[in-house]
């Protein structure tokens, strides 16, 4: 990312704490999505003290500053990403939950053509493509 957290939380008028320090960080290193849970037992396994509801709010107000997505998955987790490259895409696992970021947004012309046909200022989107992985295809 090549920002502190410090010039992070600055950036997006969080007042700096280490709980708000952690969340990012787990979020940085993390390959996928992760619910608040895992959030929380990560910065635990650092040893930091931290309530499971100082995680939520953490989230909720990075949240409202456009700086993590929070996304509800089939399975009815919700799981959270930073957004800081933009919004993504997810291809998600209906066996194990694993979810893989696509790489590209394949709705943006098709959001503009539907926005002018329908006269609509549309904000955002998401889209999450359901299917098997390819390790559980070989179980």
């Amino acid at each position: 990312m090549g920002k502190t957290t410090d010039d992070i939380l600055a950036r997006i008028g969080c007042k700096n704490t280490k709980s708000r320090k952690a969340v990012i960080e787990v979020l940085e290193s993390a390959e996928n999505p992760l619910s608040a849970e895992d959030i929380f037992l990560c910065i635990k396994k650092q040893g930091l003290s931290v309530n499971l509801s100082t995680v939520y709010r953490t989230l909720d107000l990075m949240e409202s500053k456009s700086f993590v997505s929070k996304n509800i998955m089939r399975d009815g987790k919700a799981r959270y990403e930073l957004t800081v490259d933009g919004h993504r895409h997810h291809l998600v696992c209906t066996n194990c939950h694993k979810s893989v970021p696509i790489d590209f947004c394949p709705l943006e012309k098709m959001e503009k053509d539907i926005g002018i046909k329908n006269d609509f200022d549309i904000t955002g989107h998401k889209l999450e493509i359901y299917g098997i992985c390819p390790k559980c295809k070989k179980e």
